[in-house]
């Protein structure tokens, strides 16, 4: 076979040929060994390009064609035009040759998954969900206590408590001899607090759920909380404070929290190096008597397990367990807000903005609404803020929105990162957005159903894993949710209308008690004072 009936190889014998002549130092035996390497490499290369090219062979081709180049007609000789080939050398299929437009799409049939619980005698609650797509299984408790329960001088023992749970030893077994353990079975410990609950998980191997589980009972019930152990979380806290100003998007965060709910509410207050001082080791261990009792928690457990076998287990290691009531709250209600803007001084490449105020009371029949209004405002690329401020006027990557419940009311927020030069415009134009919604540009009937679509096909993807589904029953049982609340929920989406949105948007935007935040450099931000009177914050922390 030579290069003229083999197009393929005769490319390569010249892409080699030209490579022996430009860098003969490839050919001899006292060429490094890189150089041949180069050699082999750039051969390789063009072996690959010359296949390529030569994908569609001779033999492949029309028989017509192939005579056509092999034989070209004589001079005079009337040409027919070449034969119409369709895009990639093939026809389309079938059902590619639709027109997208025209397909119809049935609406999403979505039940919701709810594992049943299962009530021990001291109360406790245990929630299972089974999934055998891997060996794998997710154990986690849910605990009544959090930040909002924290002493004000004591702010971050809920924190160092559930922290130390995982690295403090636990029973009989010490915290290296734990750490040791859980290591040789690849299992992973880990335990924090937020505002109102707290959790407490272990990820290990379905095979090593006998041998691991008495483990984890002792790690929630009996907890060592070793001196040293408490020492070196209480310094990975304290670190922590100190590395909160170099967040930007902290800072803006921050600000807007404590001009939301006030500076020393359970949900604007935060803990500071003075607060993680003032905690002892006999604070935490009082803290976890107090807060771990049957009655305050839940057990969820997710992944491949047998699921009499598990609940012999938990009636095993919990059942024998006492404890007291789970305790009381009384939070208040929501602050009282005038308008005002806050400055956060920030050498920083962009100006982060964030406008923001009350939520939305948990159980609220209003909910449905505020979530589609501030979907149809607030998403990403299709919402107003979106459009308007982004895409209409270029002040910004993305603008956006978002809103949570909350026992005392929650917060609502707008938010955008610009330039810093451009931030004047960017509140400005954020502003009109939110004005238009709540009164001479209401959201219409497309921008609803749009909000609408979005949110509940989002909604699919809250269920999509065994540990999701047992995690999300658990927490709306914790907050006393309704047992339907899941059940109805897609269908009160679906029956929000323009009205309905226009309400809940003039409930979220009262513009008298907007709180506006930006954090950036003040020599570039400009002049504020137009969207209200300015205080500028030198620390967020000290803010008051």
């Amino acid at each position: 076979m030579n290069t003229v009936s083999c197009p393929r190889l005769g490319a390569v014998r010249f892409a080699e040929e030209r490579l022996r002549r430009s860098r003969p130092h490839c050919y001899s035996r006292q060429a490094p060994r890189r150089a041949r390497r180069s050699f082999w490499g750039w051969w390789l290369a063009a072996a690959l390009l010359a296949a390529g090219c030569a994908a569609v062979s001779e033999e492949q081709r029309p028989a017509k064609e192939v005579a056509t180049k092999r034989h070209p007609p004589l001079e005079g000789e009337p040409q027919k035009p070449p034969p119409e080939r369709a895009v990639g050398y093939f026809p389309l299929p079938a059902p590619l040759a639709i027109d997208p437009r025209n397909i119809a799409i049935p609406g999403l049939d979505f039940g919701v998954i709810k594992p049943e619980p299962v009530r021990l005698d001291n109360g406790l609650v245990v929630y299972l969900s089974e999934d055998h797509a891997a060996p794998l299984i997710t154990l986690r408790a849910l605990v009544w206590a959090g930040s909002v329960d924290e002493p004000a001088e004591k702010l971050g023992v809920a924190d160092l408590t559930f922290d130390l749970l995982a690295t403090g030893g636990a029973g009989g077994i010490a915290a290296d001899a734990l750490d040791e353990l859980l290591e040789y079975y690849a299992a992973d410990a880990a335990g924090g607090a937020s505002d109102e609950y707290s959790t407490f998980s272990l990820n290990l191997r379905s095979a090593d759920l006998g041998r691991l589980f008495p483990v984890f009972a002792d790690m929630l019930l009996r907890p060592r909380f070793q001196r040293d152990r408490f020492e070196i979380a209480l310094g990975r806290f304290v670190e922590g404070v100190r590395r909160r100003p170099d967040s930007p998007e902290g800072l803006a965060y921050r600000a807007l929290e404590k001009a939301v709910f006030g500076p020393d509410a359970p949900f604007g207050r935060e803990h500071t190096e003075k607060t993680l001082r003032a905690i002892s080791l006999e604070e935490v261990r009082a803290f976890h008597r107090r807060a771990v009792v049957p009655k305050a928690v839940l057990l969820l457990a997710s992944g491949d397990f047998d699921r009499s076998e598990l609940i012999d287990l938990v009636r095993r290691h919990f059942g024998e367990w006492k404890g007291g009531e789970r305790h009381a709250r009384d939070l208040g209600g929501p602050s009282k807000l005038g308008r005002r803007v806050l400055f956060v001084p920030k050498d920083t490449a962009q100006a982060r903005i964030r406008i923001g105020g009350h939520g939305f009371q948990r159980l609220s029949p209003r909910e449905y609404s505020i979530r589609v209004a501030n979907t149809a405002i607030g998403s990403a690329f299709v919402g107003r803020l979106y459009r308007e401020v982004r895409d209409a006027k270029g002040l910004a990557y993305s603008a956006y929105s978002a809103v949570h419940p909350g026992p005392t009311g929650g917060m609502f927020f707008a938010g955008a990162d610009t330039r810093p030069g451009a931030a004047a415009q960017a509140i400005e134009a954020i502003l009109q957005v939110l004005a238009g919604a709540a009164g001479s540009n209401p959201i219409s009937k497309a921008e609803v159903s749009s909000g609408a679509d979005m949110f509940l096909n989002s909604f699919a993807f809250r269920f999509d894993s065994a540990e999701k589904i047992v995690r999300e029953k658990a927490v709306f049982d914790l907050f006393g949710y309704p047992q339907d609340y899941l059940d109805t929920f897609r269908d009160r989406i679906a029956e929000v209308d323009e009205r309905a949105a226009l309400e809940a948007i003039r409930s979220l935007v009262r513009e008298e008690e907007l709180q506006i935040v930006v954090v950036g450099p003040g020599d570039r931000i400009g002049d504020l004072s137009r969207f209200g009177p300015v205080t500028t914050i030198a620390d967020v922390e000290a803010f008051r």
